[in-house]
């Protein structure tokens, strides 16, 4: 399941930026196939994130989330024509950053985590060995 569309990404982009990113085969419409390879790229990269803590894919998709995917898809875009700048960098490495911090709990998807991880106990357990000996246990 995506976490965003086509149309997202073209409505984010605009139908100019679009054609220039993903047209390859020179008629001057995007190439679907590539969006949605960009589209892929950036979901997978999502999982492989929210899977520590959630069950993915999620759904419904939050309005975040959703955003989040859009930006990644277009950075994906513009490095495969070598058009990434240095704040296209700096949006790929903010929306990483978000995704370390829903996974860690310090931003909320508005979602509960997987039942793994609602199982997943913060305490410490303790396992020791039988005695050996002991004042009344004899050597």
């Amino acid at each position: 399941m995506a976490y965003c569309t086509y149309d997202d990404v073209k409505k984010r982009i605009g139908e100019a930026d679009l054609v220039a990113l993903a047209d390859y085969d020179g008629d001057d419409s995007p190439d679907a196939d590539v969006v949605a390879a960009a589209i892929d790229d950036a979901c997978s990269l999502i999982d492989s994130y929210l899977s520590v803590r959630f069950t993915v894919p999620v759904n419904p998709v939050p309005d975040m989330l959703r955003t989040r995917a859009v930006n990644l898809a277009v950075y994906f875009l513009r490095l495969g024509r070598d058009s990434a700048t240095e704040d296209a960098r700096r949006q790929y490495e903010d929306d990483v950053e978000w995704l370390r911090e829903v996974v860690h709990g310090e931003v909320s998807l508005g979602i509960e985590p997987s039942a793994a991880e609602a199982d997943r106990s913060p305490g410490v357990e303790y396992r020791t060995q039988p005695r050996l000996f002991g004042r009344d246990e004899p050597l």
